[in-house]
């Protein structure tokens, strides 16, 4: 029995020995028991990143910490968990490789990978801030009647994005260890160069400056500029997109929409006006043309949409081929789509009233004189005589 015991010592301390060797023995610069405890380490925030990812959503889901409409309810809306994970797992690995004392090269290379890691992940995060920010400016531009209305809105975010990917590129050279100073030095000698380069561009943007200050439009209006007509449907850093009668989309630089004469016929709270010439014949009498002046006036006055104050049906004057009347008047519209069945019903109107009167519509006429000329006849000499 102690024989056994002497025998079951000795092969533990072998194996202890054995395993002891194993584990000391530099593998890839390090030892295998480095290697095991790195590699373990790294397995398990794997696993803990997942499970912070969980608890995050399950606390997400569970009960609504922060007010309604706060930056911080649009903020949590979005998928925040994943970058605070990674932010977390990181941070966790550079202690781990601290603690591991590898290599100085290593130990470089891996704190160096998971500093990026740190720094996407904030990056993410600060992104992500951003579009809850815009989303709060939104929200708010929605309630209030302020100058963030919803063309500024947009434009802050987009902004805000760009200044976040600045700085994120900016931490992200820092961590390779670049020299930022220099880069922006030379950035900024370069910028002379890029700014007479893109010099439309710069414009661009000083008239989408133009634009949201002195606000001759909005996202929506119907407006007319050259010969574009449509709806405004954003307002970007660069360009104005307006959506044509026929569905098209035309995208205006800014730079010239700051310069153009604008029409917005959005402004004109409803009221449109109509106005037409007809032109009748010589024939006609002066009697029938105030009765159908009269007639006319009077059933515009029964419209209820039509304004009575601004009703002018008068003779105009005496046209090279015509008598020529001018019918104009101002009506009531509660959307775009109205106008044209309401033009519509008021030519039926006059067209109506002139058929009952027995008017004649003058139109344009051409006599062509054709005429045809005799040539003379040339009688050929006669021969002279001897």
């Amino acid at each position: 029995m102690k024989d056994v015991g002497l025998n079951i010592q000795a092969g533990t301390q072998f194996i202890s020995s054995e395993m002891q060797e194993i584990s000391e023995r530099v593998v890839f610069l390090i030892p295998n028991w480095k290697w095991v405890a790195l590699l373990g380490g790294l397995f398990l925030l794997y696993l803990l990143r997942h499970l912070v990812v969980a608890g995050l959503q399950r606390v997400k889901n569970s009960k609504p910490f922060f007010l309604q409409n706060s930056f911080m309810h649009f903020f949590m809306a979005l998928e925040v968990e994943k970058s605070l994970s990674w932010m977390i797992v990181s941070m966790l690995g550079i202690v781990l490789a601290e603690s591991l004392q590898l290599p100085l090269n290593m130990n470089d290379y891996l704190t160096i990978l998971l500093k990026l890691i740190f720094s996407l992940g904030l990056f993410r995060l600060c992104y992500l801030a951003a579009e809850g920010f815009g989303l709060k400016i939104k929200s708010w531009a929605a309630q209030e009647d302020t100058l963030m209305d919803d063309q500024l809105a947009p434009l802050a975010t987009k902004t805000l994005k760009v200044v976040v990917i600045i700085f994120g590129i900016i931490m992200i050279l820092k961590n390779f260890r670049v020299d930022v100073t220099t880069v922006l030095a030379g950035l900024g000698i370069g910028g002379v160069a890029l700014a007479f380069a893109a010099k439309d561009t710069v414009e661009n943007v000083f008239g989408t400056i133009t634009i949201l200050l002195d606000k001759p439009f909005k996202i929506g209006d119907r407006v007319k500029m050259g010969d574009t007509e449509g709806y405004v449907e954003e307002v970007g850093f660069r360009s104005t997109r307006i959506r044509t009668l026929y569905n098209s989309l035309v995208i205006l630089p800014n730079s010239i929409a700051a310069k153009e004469k604008v029409d917005n016929l959005s402004d004109r709270n409803g009221w449109l006006r109509f106005r037409h010439v007809l032109g009748f014949t010589y024939d006609t009498n002066m009697a029938t043309l105030n009765q159908l002046a009269e007639h006319l006036k009077f059933l515009l006055l029964q419209d209820t949409k039509v304004d009575r104050d601004r009703i002018s049906i008068t003779l105009s004057g005496f046209g090279s081929s015509s008598l020529e009347m001018v019918i104009a008047f101002h009506y009531h519209v509660s959307h775009d789509d109205e106008e044209s069945p309401r033009v519509q019903t008021y030519l039926q109107m006059i067209h109506a009233i002139t058929q009952q009167l027995k008017m004649e519509f003058a139109y344009s006429t051409q006599t062509m004189i054709m005429q045809t000329k005799v040539q003379p006849q040339i009688q050929a000499p006669t021969p002279a005589q001897n």
